[in-house]
C-alpha cells in the first residue's frame, strides 16, 4: 500500500500519484479502514450486529460473502482503476483500466462512521446509510472528507457494480462488486436508490 500509485487524469493530462500526493490533489484523506467517530460507536455497532445475527437479521448469505471477501477487505485490495474528471457537473469519475469479469471485487465504502444529521446529511452526496441486515441504525458513512476509490464511483440507473453488505470482523462492511462483465475505460457506476434521489433532482 505504501508504495502504491494512483491514477488520475484530468484536462487530458495523466497522473501517476503517490498516497499523499493524491491527498494533496484532490483534497481529501484516503483510507483503507472505517474510521469511527467515537470508539463507543464502534461498540454499539458491534454490538447491534451480534444482536441482529441471533435475531436472524444477518443471512447466511451476508455471513459467507464476508468470508469469501476476507482477504480483499482485510489488505484493502483495490484494482488498477483511474479517478477521471468528467464535467463540472458529475465532477470526477471512476473508470476500469482494464476488463473486469462479473462478480469481480472493486472495493469497501469507506469513511467516517457517525450519527446521521439530517440537517446537513440531506445536502451531503457522500453519505451511504449504515444497516445491520435488514435493520436500519442511527449511523451513516461519511466518504465526503475521506475515504477509498469507492467515493468517486458516480449514478446510473443501468449499474455496472453494485454494493453489498458482508460481516467482517463482527461488524458489517459495505463493498461493491461488478455485476455483470465490464469493458476496459468503461466508467464504474451504481444505483444510488430513491431514497438518495427522494431529496435531490435527478439528472437526465
Amino acid at each position: 500500500m505504501l508504495n502504491k500509485k494512483f491514477k488520475i487524469e484530468k484536462n487530458n493530462k495523466l497522473y501517476s500519484l503517490s498516497k499523499k500526493e493524491l491527498e494533496d490533489f484532490l483534497e481529501i484523506e484516503y483510507i483503507t479502514n472505517l474510521k469511527f467517530e467515537k470508539f463507543s460507536y464502534f461498540e454499539n455497532i458491534k454490538k447491534r450486529c451480534a444482536n441482529a445475527a441471533k435475531e436472524g437479521y444477518i443471512s447466511k448469505e451476508i455471513l459467507w460473502h464476508g468470508i469469501f471477501y476476507e482477504k480483499e477487505i482485510s489488505t484493502n485490495t483495490h484494482l488498477d482503476l483511474l479517478i477521471k474528471w468528467i464535467n463540472p457537473i458529475k465532477e470526477y469519475g471512476l473508470f476500469a483500466s482494464n476488463d473486469l469479469k462479473k462478480r469481480t471485487f472493486i472495493g469497501e465504502y469507506l469513511g467516517l462512521v457517525r450519527k446521521y444529521n439530517k440537517k446537513i446529511d440531506d445536502k451531503n452526496a457522500y453519505c451511504f446509510e449504515y444497516n445491520i441486515g435488514y435493520k436500519k441504525t442511527p449511523y451513516t458513512i461519511d466518504a465526503r472528507e475521506k475515504g477509498s476509490l469507492i467515493r468517486f464511483v458516480n449514478h446510473s440507473d443501468k449499474p455496472n457494480i453494485s454494493p453489498l453488505a458482508v460481516l467482517h470482523n463482527g461488524i458489517i462492511h459495505i463493498i461493491f462488486r461488478t455485476n455483470r462483465d465490464v469493458k476496459k475505460n468503461e466508467e464504474l457506476t451504481y444505483d444510488y436508490g430513491p431514497n438518495y434521489w427522494s431529496r435531490r433532482e435527478k439528472p437526465n
